[in-house]
């Protein structure tokens, strides 16, 4: 008997703006499991961009639900998700180290255990302990995104959900998507990409989204 594990992240009816469009997810609705990776294509940066911003919650949808664990969590505050935020190129500042990035994300949570207590344990859970006296540019593109994912989940609210962007012009994020997985087997890990090249390599056909025009309300 075949036991179905239901959807870690649900995204059902999902309708936002983009470029002064209706825009949405086809098929619908976009749904997955604990240790899985779905692909959401844009046809461009920017509208790759504000769907990101929907699901981090810096921008709020037209119409829909978003999910986690059958919870909705759609009109919640970004620091209040249990989503995570992979940049394109891994975002990190450039001025600081390694130790220093995950300290700065550490630090917006107030309720965060001890400072350098919680950015030692993510260093060593994501295995870049060898990296915290480095700058970014010290170091090599799979390796800043192996931070970028250890400065997601230097957060109070435990992340379920990892977003990594993927962007044409930036490297690829496949070393993102396996260290996310490979740190925590139970993630789920949703790509946003507008280079359509890369789809293949990241997800089977079946798990993969296009943005498309939305149907009227």
């Amino acid at each position: 008997m075949v036991v179905e594990v239901p959807p870690l992240v649900e995204l059902s009816g999902l309708a936002w703006q983009a470029n002064g469009t209706r825009r949405a997810l086809a098929p619908d609705p976009l749904t997955v499991g604990p240790g899985r990776t779905a692909v959401v294509v844009a046809a461009d940066c920017a509208e790759a961009d504000a769907f990101t911003d929907i699901l981090i919650g810096l921008e709020m949808p037209d119409d829909g639900q978003i999910r986690i664990h059958g919870q909705e969590i759609t009109m919640r505050l970004p620091a209040e998700r249990e989503i995570g935020l992979i940049p394109a190129g891994a975002g990190l500042l450039p001025h600081l180290t390694v130790e220093q990035n995950l300290a700065l994300t550490a630090r917006d949570d107030q309720a965060s255990p001890p400072i350098r207590g919680m950015v030692a344990y993510m260093a060593k859970k994501t295995d870049i302990q060898g990296f915290l006296r480095s700058r970014p540019h010290e170091l090599a593109h799979d390796e800043r995104l192996h931070v970028a994912l250890a400065r997601a989940l230097c957060r109070r609210t435990a992340v379920k959900v990892m977003v990594v962007e993927d962007r044409t012009g930036c490297g690829p994020c496949h070393a993102a998507v396996s260290a996310a997985l490979g740190t925590d087997p139970s993630l789920a890990v949703l790509v946003v990409t507008d280079d359509r090249t890369r789809v293949a390599s990241l997800a089977s056909p079946s798990r993969f989204w296009e943005i498309a025009d939305a149907p009227d309300p």
